[in-house]
C-alpha cells in the first residue's frame, strides 16, 4: 500500500520515516518531493569493468545560481539534499518528478528502491534523454519518494555498502 499525505505526515510524527530537511509544501497527495543536493559526480573518460575496477570521478559543485550543463546523453550522479530514514515495515520508491521528466531528465535509471533500514541521502542516477543541453541547479525539486508499507517487518534491514552516505556515491565493487 502506498501512503497518502495524511499517513505520510503521521509516519513522520511517529518516527517511522524521517526526511530532513522537509518543508510542508514538499508533501503531495501520495509522495514527498525531494531536492537535488549541491554535489554531482561525473565519471572520468575510461571503461568501467564491473566487479573489477574502481572508476575515478570528478566532483562538481553546483548552487542555486551556478548550475551544471548536462549534455544530451550525459550521465552524472547526484544526491538528494534531504537525508531519508525508512524504518522496518516500510519501503521507499523514487521517481523522477513529472515536470523534470518532461524536460528530458531521467532520475534513477533503474535503481529507485529505498530499503527498510536506510538512513542516508539518496544517490540519484541522472541522465539527459533530451537532444538539447539541460542545466541542473542545486535545490531544484527533482524527484519524489513514495512510501509503501510492507506485508510484515523484514528479518534483516539494509546495512549495505551505501548505508549512511551523505553525498553522491559512485559505483563500488561488491
Amino acid at each position: 500500500m502506498i501512503l497518502c499525505d495524511r499517513d505520510i505526515k503521521q509516519a513522520l510524527i511517529d518516527g517511522k520515516i524521517a526526511i530532513d530537511p522537509l518543508r510542508e509544501s514538499q508533501i503531495g497527495p501520495t509522495s514527498v518531493d525531494l531536492s537535488l543536493g549541491p554535489i554531482l559526480l561525473r565519471y572520468k573518460a575510461e571503461t568501467i569493468h564491473l566487479g573489477k575496477s574502481r572508476p575515478e570521478t570528478t566532483e562538481i559543485e553546483i548552487s542555486q545560481d551556478r548550475g551544471y550543463c548536462l549534455q544530451p546523453g550525459e550521465f552524472v550522479l547526484g544526491c538528494t539534499l534531504e537525508r531519508i530514514l525508512i524504518s522496518n515495515g516500510y519501503q521507499g520508491f523514487i521517481e523522477t518528478k513529472g515536470d523534470i521528466a518532461r524536460a528530458g531528465i531521467q532520475v534513477h535509471n533503474c535503481d529507485g528502491h529505498v530499503d527498510p533500514g536506510s538512513d542516508h541521502k539518496i544517490t540519484l542516477e541522472i541522465s539527459n534523454q533530451n537532444n538539447v543541453p539541460i542545466v541542473l541547479y542545486a535545490d531544484i525539486l527533482i524527484c519524489q519518494i513514495y512510501i509503501h508499507t510492507l506485508s510484515a517487518e523484514c528479518d534483516r534491514v539494509y546495512r549495505g555498502k551505501y548505508y549512511g552516505q551523505d553525498k553522491p556515491t559512485l559505483y563500488k565493487l561488491s
